[in-house]
């Protein structure tokens, strides 16, 4: 007599594969969206830091800083005026950098040359909140995703496990591969990268939203020496979600001052490079 699974056996089998599955997919396919994105941001760091290179060069060594007292070492670079308290990239190292991307949308505040705010239930692909705009959120490492926000978001403060942001405010462009990059800034400037936008997700710090931050004399992603406060961080800023703290305004803590605690993921920018 020849043996055969009973039905009872086959379905007993058929469950277990389904439960394994089911366990397993969602992990196998995290990692395959991981590395796409790992891809990508290496791609779009080498792109930034030759492009800020070649402005900073065209500019006489400036990244034209602009600050409260409307200070700038460029003639090249002019002045807007009153900032408030920040310290930021200018429009005219923005827009000048903007000029050798491929731009398919572009939004901001108009001292950026923006006629468009950057509100996100006009801009989908725009995830960042600040006082001039609803509410869209990404997520840190720890929280693990990004939030769309509602069309009349009453206040920008961070939620739980979420990052809003300064740091990204100024501009924003989506460029014709899809990415976005946002150009914000507060002490310091930066520059950070959407590999995929808004309207896919996971939006999460680390996963596929990386920073790269600049001064007058380089770009590099935040993680790398020199881009975070060692007293406050350690000698290493951690890609790992158990490290940073969980919401934020500002990508370098509630400070935002090179002092504080690294939002949870923002060091993957540094890590994701090797």
């Amino acid at each position: 007599m020849k043996k055969a699974f009973t039905l009872a056996e086959t379905l007993i089998t058929v469950g277990i594969i389904g439960v394994v599955s089911a366990i397993v997919m969602p992990v196998i396919t995290n990692n395959v969206q991981d590395r796409q994105h790992t891809a990508m941001w290496k791609k779009k760091y080498s792109e930034i830091v030759n492009i800020y290179r070649q402005v900073r060069d065209d500019f006489g060594g400036s990244i034209c800083v602009e600050s409260k007292t409307g200070y700038v070492k460029s003639a090249k670079c002019s002045k807007i005026g009153d900032l408030g308290n920040y310290t930021t990239l200018s429009p005219d190292f923005v827009n000048e950098f903007v000029s050798h991307l491929k731009v398919l949308d572009s939004c901001g505040k108009p001292e950026y040359g923006e006629s468009k705010p950057c509100k996100n239930y006009d801009f989908k692909w725009v995830g960042y909140c600040d006082t001039a705009s609803a509410g869209g959120y990404y997520g840190s490492l720890v929280q693990g995703r990004g939030k769309s926000g509602s069309t009349k978001s009453t206040s920008c403060q961070p939620a739980g496990g979420l990052y809003t942001g300064w740091d990204m405010s100024n501009r924003a462009v989506l460029l014709m591969d899809g990415s976005v990059i946002y150009f914000g800034g507060h002490k310091t400037g930066m520059i950070s990268v959407d590999v995929n936008n808004f309207t896919k997700g996971p939006n999460v710090l680390g996963r596929d939203l990386f920073v790269v931050m600049v001064n007058e004399d380089w770009a590099k992603p935040i993680g790398a020496d020199g881009t975070f406060s060692v007293g406050s961080n350690g000698p290493t800023c951690k890609c790992s979600k158990d490290s940073g703290v969980v919401s934020g305004q500002g990508f370098l803590g509630s400070s935002d001052l090179l002092h504080g605690k690294m939002l949870s993921g923002v060091c993957c920018s540094a890590t994701k490079l090797k």
